[in-house]
């Protein structure tokens, strides 16, 4: 079958990335001091070709014209773009995390308004102080314009279910901001070494950690209308909800603090179509319903998706109405456009 086709509306892209150049030179000898390097995980041959697809795609990050005409050849009318994941800069100071953050934001939305209607620009925060990230939200949805953010699975190890960040997620949920969790890396780098396990493997599981600490810890309970989007498919966890069930209802250890089976709160979820395969996008329509797949590409990397619609279209048996609704109704909804 060919591309899938939507009948009205923008095709929106959830998922791709953008580097911040000024935000960037900033950080650079912070970044060295504090002995954080972005492709610093892997063996030698992961970290070869890290740097050659860096310099690839250097162009797709830098130059918006680039990037638009690969929109247009994919068929994507509008990329709700964030920045890269080695930029949320979690393990800087507060102060400077910041004034880093406000840089990203203020530079993301001034150069993608040129484009007029292309380009839905997603904030980024400083999760690493509480006040600062919840005065980040704030000014980047009501004097900005944002729409939503970006955020990383942990806080250089500290989960986003922490305790401490109970009054940022109840800001998310007051403002109606859309949050898109992108996984950075991995916790247990260690043991994937090599194969770009970090990415192909790692990510997945930090997509699948992060989800059970919001669904456990009582996130999601003590404020339902969070509106979250996991990438990556939503990693591992959305394929396997059976257990996390039974051990709720078998141990009271799993239960405490979680009134309701924890299959319902991973319903409340928010999933996007970078899972490569046809029946696994099915899978996800179909336990989880269409109206809560919304189309993503992780543009402009290898791991990425050129050609989104064509899995759409390989999906056996979705209606024109579910593909309408993962192709960008669903984000145009979450997102308040129109």
């Amino acid at each position: 079958m060919g591309r899938a086709r939507r009948s009205d509306g923008p095709v929106i892209d959830i998922h791709c990335h953008r580097e911040c150049a000024p935000a960037a030179d900033l950080m650079r000898e912070a970044q060295l001091a504090a002995g954080k390097v972005a492709l610093g995980h892997g063996n030698a041959v992961t970290r070869k070709v890290n740097e050659r697809q860096l310099a690839t795609i250097r162009p797709k990050m830098d130059l918006l014209d680039i990037r638009v005409a690969d929109m247009d050849a994919m068929g994507v009318d509008v990329q709700a773009v964030a920045i890269a994941v080695y930029q949320y800069y979690y393990w800087s100071d507060a102060e400077l995390g910041a004034k880093v953050a406000r840089i990203m934001n203020e530079e993301l939305v001034e150069s993608t308004a040129e484009y007029g209607e292309r380009f839905l620009p997603l904030g980024t925060v400083p999760l690493q102080d509480t006040d600062a990230a919840v005065q980040e939200l704030r000014h980047l949805v009501q004097q900005l314009g944002m729409r939503g953010i970006e955020i990383g699975t942990h806080v250089e190890g500290e989960e986003i279910s922490a305790a401490r960040l109970d009054p940022f997620w109840a800001e998310v949920e007051q403002l109606s901001a859309v949050v898109v969790i992108h996984t950075q890396g991995a916790t247990h780098a260690d043991r994937l070494q090599g194969h770009n396990f970090v990415n192909i493997i790692g990510h997945a599981f930090e997509a699948t950690l992060a989800q059970a600490h919001l669904i456990f810890d009582g996130v999601l309970e003590r404020h339902p209308e969070l509106k979250i989007v996991v990438v990556h498919g939503g990693g591992y966890l959305p394929a396997y909800p059976g257990r996390i069930d039974h051990g709720w209802r078998a141990r009271e250890d799993v239960s405490e603090g979680v009134p309701h089976l924890p299959s319902e709160y991973l319903r409340r979820f928010y999933f996007d179509t970078m899972v490569f395969g046809a029946d696994q996008l099915r899978f996800l329509v179909d336990r989880y319903g269409a109206d809560h797949v919304l189309l993503g590409t992780d543009y402009p990397y290898d791991m990425g998706d050129d050609d989104p619609l064509a899995l759409l279209g390989k999906a056996d048996g979705l209606t024109q109405h579910q593909i309408d609704q993962i192709s960008g109704g669903n984000a145009a909804r979450l997102l308040g456009m129109g």
